[in-house]
C-alpha cells in the first residue's frame, strides 16, 4: 500500500515530459536500428533506465555523477556528448544527452542515450590494418616497378651492345673478305712465279722456291680466313637469338611495367578508401558524427 502511495505521489511530482519519457523510453529503443540504451532523470537520479542486447542500463535510482552526461545536461542546460571509456560497461560506449526543461527555462530532468562503439572500435581497427597492409603493398609494387624499369633499361642496353657487337663482326667479315682476296691474288701471282721459274731454268730456281712459299702462304691465308667466315657466321647466328631474345623480354618488361602501374593505382585508391574508412570509424568514436 505505500508503494502504491509513493508512486502515486511521484506521479503527482513528475514533470508532464518527464512522464511522457518514461511512458515513451521502452518503445523508442525499437524504433531504431542501432542498439542502444535510454535513461530517463530528474536533477538528481535516474527515474528510468531501459537497457538493450549490447549496453545493460543503468539502474533506476542511480545518482548523476559527473561524467556520465546526465549530469551535465542537467547541470548546464545544454546538450551534451560523451565518450566513456570502457572500463564503465566493457567497451566504450557514446552518451548523448539533453536537458529537459519548462517553459521559463528551469532544467528539471534530462534524456539521455548511450550506444556501444565496440563496432567502431573494430571498424577502425580493420581499417587501420588494411591501410598499413596497403601502404606496405604499395611499397613493394614501388620496388618491384623500379626493377623492371631497371631490367628494361638493361635490355635496352644489351640490345645496343649487341648491335654494336654485329657491326663489328660485319666489319671482321669485310676484312677476312679482303684477306680472301688478296690470297686469291697471291695463289695466282705464285702460279705466275713458278711458271716464270719454270721457263728460266737452272736461274730461276730460287725464284722457284719463293713462288712455293708464297702459295703456301696463300693457301693457309685462304684456311684462315674461312675460319673466320665460319667462326662469324655462328656469332651472328647467336647475335640474331640474343637480340630475338632481348627484344621478347623488353615486349614481356614492358608489359609487366603497365600492369604494374596499374596495380600502383588501384592499390593507392584503395589506401585512400582504407585512410577515408579509418578518419570515419574514428570520428565516430571521438563522436564528431
Amino acid at each position: 500500500m505505500n508503494n502504491l502511495q509513493d508512486d502515486q505521489e511521484l506521479d503527482r511530482d513528475l514533470h508532464p515530459k518527464l512522464a511522457v519519457f518514461i511512458e515513451l523510453a521502452p518503445l523508442m529503443k525499437d524504433l531504431f536500428p542501432q542498439d542502444f540504451a535510454i535513461g530517463v532523470s530528474d536533477r538528481e537520479k535516474l527515474l528510468l533506465g531501459v537497457g538493450s542486447e549490447t549496453v545493460p542500463p543503468l539502474p533506476s535510482g542511480y545518482v548523476l555523477q559527473q561524467g556520465d552526461g546526465l549530469y551535465e545536461a542537467v547541470r548546464y542546460g545544454k546538450v551534451q556528448k560523451a565518450i566513456l571509456p570502457k572500463e564503465v560497461f566493457g567497451f566504450p560506449v557514446q552518451a548523448n544527452a539533453i536537458p529537459l526543461q519548462d517553459n521559463t527555462g528551469h532544467v528539471f530532468g534530462a534524456v539521455g542515450v548511450a550506444s556501444s562503439l565496440e563496432q567502431y572500435n573494430n571498424l577502425f581497427d580493420i581499417a587501420s590494418k588494411l591501410s598499413v597492409a596497403v601502404e606496405q603493398v604499395t611499397a613493394t609494387i614501388q620496388e618491384l616497378a623500379g626493377s623492371v624499369t631497371s631490367f628494361s633499361g638493361t635490355m635496352q642496353y644489351i640490345s645496343e651492345q649487341s648491335n654494336s657487337v654485329s657491326r663489328s663482326v660485319q666489319d671482321i667479315e669485310k676484312v677476312a673478305k679482303m684477306v680472301r682476296e688478296v690470297s686469291d691474288h697471291s695463289q695466282i701471282l705464285g702460279l705466275n712465279a713458278s711458271i716464270e721459274a719454270a721457263r728460266a731454268g737452272e736461274f730461276g730456281k730460287g725464284f722457284s722456291i719463293v713462288a712455293q712459299e708464297i702459295r703456301k702462304m696463300a693457301g693457309n691465308s685462304k684456311e684462315h680466313t674461312e675460319t673466320i667466315r665460319s667462326t662469324v657466321t655462328k656469332i651472328e647466328e647467336l647475335i640474331l637469338e640474343l637480340h630475338k631474345s632481348v627484344t621478347k623480354s623488353n615486349g614481356v618488361a614492358n608489359t609487366q611495367s603497365a600492369a604494374i602501374e596499374e596495380l600502383a593505382v588501384t592499390m593507392q585508391e584503395i589506401s585512400q578508401n582504407a585512410s577515408t574508412l579509418a578518419e570515419y570509424a574514428e570520428r565516430i568514436i571521438k563522436g564528431e558524427i
